[in-house]
This record gives C-alpha cells, sequence and structure tokens, in this order.
C-alpha cells in the first residue's frame, strides 16, 4: 500500500515540472511566416496581413505583435506574458490554419515557430 504523503508529493513534483518544462525566456516569441508568389509587400496588407493581425490580436496572453511585409514574405512576431511556449505555438497554428486568405494571394508555404524577439541584440 502507497503512503498518501508520498503520492501527493509525487503528484507536487510532477506538476512542477511539467510547468517548468512549458515555460520559455521572457524573450522567446512566436514568430509566423508566410511565404508568397506577391512581390509588391503593399499588395499584402489588406488580403494577408491585416486579416492574420485581427486573428492574432485575440489570443489570450499576447501583449506585443508585430509585422513586416516585403517581397515574397510576410512576417509576424507574437510577444506572450511571461515569453512564448510551444502550447503557444500551437494555438498560432490553429489560428493561422483557420484563417481565410483572399484567393489573390497565393501562399506558397507557412510557418509558425518559437523564436527569440527580433532587436533584442541576439543573431
Amino acid at each position: 500500500m502507497r503512503h498518501p504523503a508520498a503520492i501527493a508529493l509525487a503528484a507536487v513534483l510532477l506538476a512542477g515540472s511539467a510547468s517548468a518544462s512549458d515555460t520559455r525566456p521572457a524573450d522567446a516569441v512566436v514568430a509566423v511566416r508566410f511565404l508568397v508568389s506577391e512581390q509588391f509587400p503593399e499588395r499584402l496588407v489588406q488580403p494577408l496581413v491585416e486579416p492574420a493581425q485581427r486573428a492574432l490580436t485575440r489570443l489570450n496572453g499576447v501583449i506585443e505583435m508585430n509585422s513586416v511585409a516585403s517581397p515574397g514574405c510576410v512576417m509576424i512576431e507574437l510577444r506572450f506574458e511571461g515569453g512564448a511556449t510551444e502550447k503557444d505555438v500551437a494555438t498560432v497554428s490553429r489560428r493561422i490554419e483557420e484563417l481565410a486568405i483572399d484567393d489573390e494571394i497565393q501562399v506558397k508555404s507557412r510557418t509558425v515557430a518559437l523564436a527569440t524577439a527580433a532587436g533584442n541584440g541576439r543573431p
């Protein structure tokens, strides 16, 4: 027969290790990248950038969002309160998959991943 206190301690230790593995440094962000056929960045704003921003702004914990459109590419960086986690990556991925993108924009690929925040002095 197992001792109830030992079971309770094991549960606390497991819960602590699960939450520790789910945390990231405060400078961890979720980076979203769309590779597109459109080479004029100004033509990407209304059909792709704005809808993506509207969809992602509503996510819990998002405290900052930056986006850049360049020839053939749209980058969106999301900063989460306390730093981004793999859970945030999964949530952003689901939201991106649900995104209705205008038919005139041909998306070649899209990626969603944890990254280090741009502009923080790190490579």
